[in-house]
């Protein structure tokens, strides 16, 4: 034999049913009574290292030539198809400002991990998206030693990459014996555009330790040793933290495969209760997190769950897809050969029908709604949603094919397996060898033919460079007060204003000032009021309201990205806002607030214990009467928009009524808000309703506001009547329910050809 090969025995020399090193068990999971003499620990060691160095070389040139520019540059998802374009741009400037700010709190302020520096002055911003608080091991000393929040977030991706393979590798060698067949479903597994996925998705990769946990509790179902119970417990806690995401998957790929580990305790004469104990006190690790997102969701900040239920309903792939990715990720030869580990695979039949039953329950969940039971009952997706406390957040369903991929993986592992312990059987260590080299040969064919096409294109991020300066420069300064950065993003339709924001909060971590700007797929409710003021500047009435709710001490301008108007209209209006030009990098200009700004009254966004129902300025938000409401919006849409742009237009908003507008408030109920809908001249109809704006001030009787509207043009060309109208969050267009034309301003568009690329 080989050094480095046995035959189908655990890592710690035992077989998967927990008994001495013996020949290959049978198609039945049962091992004959002949042992044999356990391989030296050399044999186990070496494979090992041998694959961690092969699945480094294959992470290396899989992300080729990220490694070379590791602390300069990042993935660029505008270049790469199907990675979300400038949305897929700011998730990633998102997780790496998680990765630093989590290191940065850990080390400084602890007790404050979840007040986050983003979307100031609203609390909890860090469970407005993942907290990936299980990679801070890795990423915190990485970060705390350089200071460098792209090397730290590369290096971070791709030792997690790196780890996943690993751990599976390790996984299928203790569970099949081959060292071969476990580097084939390593590389299955954690090498493929799932996991990879061009680098850019951190929050989906992160399942680097689902494979040692499943290890570790297999183990201590068998022989529960104290050491095995501790690791079992640690790791566990660290990949529920990983995410929320990844500890719901982890927590479905655990409860499929729970009659797996309870049949291996009996089996041993052992209690499931002592391995199912371990992985309880491992997820109570999230007991630590839950109050922050608990407030979060208590503030509106997470949607509803009809609003949950409908978003995932329209992103729920069919079975037929799901069949289709399986298929790209693992080829039919592979699936053929995790449906052959399934059959024959040299491990316990109670082993296998667990991975089965994990691969089936991923696939499930993996289909969202689009699985329904029968006729009469919703799927499996939304029966969660509904009695499950958090699962309604999951909001991508696809996410959770990675449990499915898991089981299909090892399953594959231990298919290979037997195909080497057969041709062992036959041709003795030659054959052995022959097996090794086939599934060594598999993994790389596998690799190439899932490679993404190379060289990556890459983004230079140099957060040390001038793009950054102005930011560099703040960090210096012994004033710690509030940045605001311009231009600053109201809506995630707005390419450039994005991807502004996520280089804001790149620039961010060299100071960890609060920041008004912010960007995370659940924003606070209050964003949406103080991102719209801040859009409107250097207009006085939006900066004397940001000012009473942000109370900004500096305002980073990047003229560079602003109209020339508006840069003049800086200019021309510091004295009147009361601010100072102080210093300038390249087309950056730095302002420093010199006014004083009077706080608003306290509100429940930023005080818990404020009374709720009335807006910043104190009114309330209960339903307008039809009958006392009254007013002018008064607006010239453009004659022509191309299709699908978004545009912004000021428009000018009377209150000729006896009540207050409502509208100094975030996206609440009841707030009074801006919107545009579109009707199609020919078919007399609305085809298209856009984002909503807040008004940003409460309007009382004869008062009037200067405010902007977003116009999304339709994507079909065509003739168009625009509306711009003034709505109450929840009750509806104050023009429809008074039945007349107050608050509302219509214009014929023309929507022509979108631009070309």
């Amino acid at each position: 034999m080989p050094v480095g090969e046995r035959p189908d025995a655990g890592h710690d020399g035992q077989t998967p049913g927990g008994h001495a090193a013996q020949a290959p068990p049978g198609p039945d999971g049962q091992a004959p009574a002949a042992p044999t003499t356990p391989a030296p620990a050399l044999s186990t060691v070496r494979p090992l290292l041998a694959a961690a160095a092969a699945y480094a070389v294959a992470v290396v040139a899989l992300s080729w030539p990220l490694v070379r520019s590791a602390g300069t540059a990042l993935v660029d998802p505008l270049k790469l198809p199907a990675a979300g374009g400038v949305w897929g741009r700011v998730d990633l400037d998102l997780l790496v400002w998680i990765l630093a700010w989590t290191a940065h709190a850990l080390a400084v302020q602890p007790a404050e991990l979840f007040q986050a520096n983003i979307f100031h002055p609203a609390p909890d911003t860090l469970a407005s998206s993942e907290n990936l608080l299980g990679l801070a091991p890795l990423s915190a000393p990485l970060f705390l030693l350089t200071h460098d929040a792209i090397l730290t977030y590369n290096v971070t991706v791709l030792v997690v990459v790196w780890l996943t393979a690993l751990c599976t590798f390790a996984l299928v060698r203790a569970w099949g014996g081959s060292a071969g067949a476990a580097f084939l479903a390593g590389a299955a597994f954690a090498l493929g555009p799932q996991l990879t996925g061009s680098f850019i998705r951190l929050h989906v990769s992160a399942v680097h330790f689902f494979p040692l946990v499943l290890l570790l509790a297999w183990r201590a179902a068998r022989r529960p040793r104290p050491l095995t119970l501790l690791a079992l417990v640690l790791v566990t806690a660290l990949q529920m933290l990983a995410g929320i995401y990844v500890a719901f998957e982890l927590a479905l790929l655990l409860a499929a495969f729970a009659p797996s580990l309870w049949r291996e305790a009996r089996r041993n004469g052992r209690s499931a209760l002592v391995p199912f104990t371990a992985l309880a006190l491992g997820a109570a690790a999230l007991v630590a997190v839950a109050p922050a997102y608990v407030r979060v969701r208590a503030s509106g900040t997470l949607p509803s769950l009809p609003e949950a239920i409908a978003h995932v309903t329209t992103t729920s792939p069919t079975p037929q897809v799901l069949e289709s990715w399986l298929v790209a990720e693992l080829t039919l030869p592979g699936l053929a050969l995790a449906a052959f580990g399934l059959l024959a695979g040299p491990a316990p039949m109670h082993l296998r029908l667990g991975l089965l039953l994990a691969a089936a329950a991923g696939f499930v969940l993996s289909a969202g709604t689009s699985l329904p039971i029968g006729n009469a009952l919703p799927s499996v997706y939304e029966i969660l949603m509904r009695v499950v406390p958090g699962f309604a957040g999951m909001r991508s369903p696809s996410r959770f094919v990675v449990v499915t991929l898991l089981a299909l993986s090892v399953l594959g592992g231990l298919g290979a397996a037997r195909v080497v312990g057969v041709l062992g059987a036959l041709l003795g260590a030659r054959g052995r060898q022959l097996g090794t080299s086939l599934a060594c040969a598999a993994a790389v064919a596998l690799v190439i033919v899932r490679q993404p096409v190379l060289p990556l294109p890459l983004a230079p991020v140099q957060l040390g460079g001038v793009a950054y300066a102005a930011h560099a420069w703040l960090a210096q300064q012994p004033e710690r007060g509030a940045v605001l950065d311009l231009p600053a993003m109201s809506s995630s339709l707005d390419g450039a204003a994005t991807l502004a924001t996520g280089r804001a909060m790149l620039a961010s971590t060299l100071h960890f000032l609060p920041l008004v700007n912010g960007y995370t797929g659940h924003p606070p409710p209050m964003s949406a009021l103080l991102l719209t003021l801040a859009q409107r500047l250097p207009d006085r009435d939006a900066f004397a309201a940001l000012c009473a709710l942000a109370a900004p001490r500096w305002i980073v301008v990047h003229e560079g990205l602003l109209p020339p108007t508006e840069v003049e209209a800086w200019r021309a209006a510091e004295e009147a806002l009361g601010v100072e030009r102080v210093e300038a990098f390249g087309r950056d200009s730095v302002y420093r607030v010199d006014r004083a700004c009077a706080r608003a009254r306290p509100s429940p966004a930023l005080d818990p214990s404020a009374a709720p129902g009335t807006t910043f300025a104190g009114t309330p938000l209960a339903p307008l009467e039809p009958g006392t409401v009254l007013g002018r919006v008064e607006a010239m849409p453009p004659a022509r928009l191309p299709a699908g742009s978004l545009s912004w237009l000021w428009v000018d908003v009377h209150n000729d009524g006896n009540v207050v507008l409502p509208g100094m408030a975030g996206a609440v109920p009841g707030s009074a808000q801006l919107q545009a809908r579109w009707w199609d001249a020919r078919l007399g109809r609305i085809v298209a309703v856009g984002e909503t704006t807040p008004l940003g001030r409460d309007l009382a009787r004869g008062e009037s506001i200067r405010a902007q509207v977003g116009l999304a043009a339709p994507k079909t060309p065509g003739d168009y009547v625009v509306e711009i109208g003034v709505v109450q969050q929840g009750a509806g267009w104050l023009g429809d329910a008074a039945g007349g034309t107050p608050f509302l301003a219509r214009g014929r568009v023309r929507v022509g050809a979108p631009p070309g690329p």
